[in-house]
């Protein structure tokens, strides 16, 4: 969470230095955003009114399987709101029953480089079943 305190945009580089698909950097300027795919710093709104950090993957399309929203603890804890084909099931962490709890959540991602913000609202944990998006809540 501190790294994305130090900088709201970060990317996926596609070159030699990168040690496998999870690396990520910093972004240094708004002439690179839309050569890679890029994860930006956003606000979520739980119900009950907190207000939880995370990030999303940026992208043209709103929907809730590009931008995949993941919500962060202080103590580095991760809820993510995209499960892709797989059933999800939500684990017994105390961060995850406090999320759960505080459904639906709203979220807004920061604007950094002149990208529009994407904004948004969470029922539950999401997957794809037969072509079709489905929530677990």
């Amino acid at each position: 969470m501190n790294d994305l305190a130090r900088s709201g945009v970060w990317f996926f580089p596609m070159d030699d230095s990168v040690e496998d698909e999870l690396t990520v950097r910093p972004l240094a300027g708004k002439e690179n955003s839309s050569d890679f795919q890029i994860i930006v710093s956003t606000d979520f709104f739980g119900a009950s009114g907190t207000v939880y950090a995370g990030y999303l993957y940026w992208n043209s399309n709103a929907a809730v399987e590009y931008v995949q929203p993941v919500v962060l603890s202080e103590k580095g804890e991760a809820v993510s709101f995209w499960n892709g084909m797989i059933k999800p099931s939500w684990d017994c962490s105390i961060f995850s029953n406090v999320v759960r709890a505080d459904l639906p959540i709203s979220y807004v991602s920061k604007v950094l480089f002149e990208l529009p913000s994407i904004r948004g609202r969470l029922e539950g944990i999401y997957y794809l079943v037969e072509g079709q998006v489905c929530c677990c809540s």
